[in-house]
């Protein structure tokens, strides 16, 4: 769903508006410019492209589909904060499986990935890395 919002103290300023169903989001990251979502859906495993303008281009799996070990129960999302980052560069943690595991059940180990996303118009798959922590630089 989405509702315009006033300036200043954010009141509805018109009737919600039906954007995506059938869809187990768990987190989202927005791209204003290109006009769409990026929407983690945990237990799909995958990470979907969703335009934020109802009769706008269909949803896209834009990671996730082929399965990929990777991103297994992937939950919160975020932008880069580097310049440039907006709209390409997302931050993504997984749970490695631990609440659903795929159907191989095995639980994998969870994961900060760093997800380099295809620009909205080009639908290219995002290429997803480990983040670099303490224990794997």
């Amino acid at each position: 769903m989405r509702v315009p919002v006033g300036p200043g103290r954010h009141d509805p300023a018109g009737d919600p508006e039906f954007i995506a169903g059938s869809i187990m989001a768990d987190d989202l990251c927005l791209d204003e410019d290109a006009g769409v979502a990026y929407v983690t859906t945990h237990q799909q495993n995958t990470i979907e492209r969703v335009p934020l303008r109802a009769g706008g281009s269909p949803r896209q799996i834009v990671a996730g589909e082929p399965f990929d070990e990777q991103l297994v129960g992937p939950s919160s999302v975020a932008w880069g904060r580097r310049p440039g980052d907006y709209g390409r560069i997302a931050y993504v943690t997984t749970d490695g499986g631990l609440v659903v595991p795929p159907t191989d059940d095995i639980v994998r180990p969870a994961r900060l990935l760093r997800a380099e996303l295809p620009a909205a118009e080009r639908g290219r798959a995002p290429l997803c890395h480990r983040a670099a922590t303490e224990d794997n630089r």
